[in-house]
């Protein structure tokens, strides 16, 4: 009897955990529970792949950054680990979508995840919205709850530094600007020998960086000494006088200039020019201009294919220092000399960065 007893409850065992371990070999990520199917019937939030839904952690409740980058909390499988992607997307006050990731792993960190939105197209200093869902194989989890931000004012300026990406249209940070057009996700084109984009700075930057990103920089034949960027004493003497002159000149072949890489640093009214040789430009690749001035020596490098690249030129010199221009006038392009203007037309620019701090990667960077 015992015998029977003990053989009847070792099947009713064996049976109940079979029953167990068929629950459990099921993959439950959809509604079915049986596999990842964008055909099962979805869940009443619309979704059909079983996972907890993510939080936003930043930007939320308005807050306005001076970069764009979404943080939320990762999410995870409701029953089983599965390698989840996530997509994001942005909306604007008039809760239009304008930018949707599609599915991406995004940075994992600690228990969130972030993902830069590179390129959205934002209204600058706008109020908008975002939300971001789990991806699995073609299946997709809950939406996280909109959280609220006003996006950035296209960079910013903290007492000498600068950032101002030049990709969201003229920002406050500007002070002028002539015969420039804007092109949104891209940058600013420089239409003429006349065209520039300047800031302005009440305190002199003294030992500092000045650098951007260009493209549609080709060799060019105008007959004039084409610049890209250049600074100045903004006290009313035009740059040839000026005691404080700074133009970096990608010059054309004309007058067997050789389209080469060459500046002028004015300080203290003594003047340093040094010139690289002979150049060959493409204008569908991008350039890293890259000017530094500190303890008396000035060096510009230009970077051919981005900031990373072949290195084009590498130049040098000594100037008097201290650089300390009052107010300090920042420009993309040229500034006018008794000779006009002279910036290099169909410069397209963007991020540029001016401070006495080195230069981090930013948004936009290449």
């Amino acid at each position: 009897m015992f015998q029977k007893r003990f053989v009847l409850c070792t099947c009713a065992a064996v049976l109940a955990a079979a029953v167990a371990c068929s629950k459990q070999s099921q993959t439950p990520v959809s509604p079915g529970g049986s596999s990842v199917d964008t055909g099962s019937p979805a869940a009443p939030d619309g979704s059909t792949l079983k996972a907890t839904a993510s939080t936003p952690v930043s930007p939320v409740n308005n807050a306005q950054p001076d970069s764009l980058v979404l943080v939320a909390t990762q999410s995870a499988g409701k029953f089983v680990s599965i390698p989840l992607s996530y997509e994001f997307e942005i909306f604007n006050a008039s809760n239009t979508r304008v930018y949707a990731s599609g599915a991406t792993a995004g940075t994992l960190s600690g228990n969130n995840v972030s993902h830069t939105p590179s390129g959205a197209p934002l209204a600058f200093d706008a109020p908008h919205t975002w939300r971001v869902r789990p991806v699995y194989q073609g299946a997709f989890g809950p939406w996280s709850a909109t959280a609220s931000f006003r996006a950035p004012v296209g960079g910013y300026q903290r007492g000498t530094e600068l950032f101002d990406p030049l990709t969201n249209g003229p920002s406050p940070l500007m002070t002028a600007s002539n015969d420039v057009t804007w092109m949104p996700g891209v940058g600013v084109r420089l239409n003429s020998k006349e065209s520039y984009v300047q800031w302005t700075f009440a305190t002199p930057c003294t030992d500092c960086e000045f650098s951007a990103f260009m493209t549609n920089i080709g060799n060019g034949s105008e007959e004039y000494k084409t610049k890209v960027m250049s600074m100045m004493r903004g006290n009313g003497v035009n740059i040839t006088d000026n005691p404080y002159r700074v133009t970096l000149d990608k010059r054309t072949a004309w007058a067997d200039q050789g389209s080469r890489i060459r500046y002028t640093m004015v300080s203290h009214n003594v003047a340093n020019e040094p010139a690289g040789g002979p150049q060959s430009w493409n204008r569908t690749f991008t350039y890293f201009w890259n000017f530094e001035w500190r303890n008396g020596t000035s060096r510009l490098r230009v970077m051919e294919g981005g900031r990373n690249g072949r290195q084009m030129e590498n130049l040098s010199g000594r100037y008097a220092g201290p650089y300390d221009p009052t107010p300090h006038i920042l420009r993309i392009g040229s500034v006018g000399g008794r000779a006009g203007s002279d910036t290099n037309p169909g410069t397209i620019v963007w991020n540029v960065w001016f401070s006495p701090n080195a230069r981090p990667v930013l948004p936009g960077d290449r």
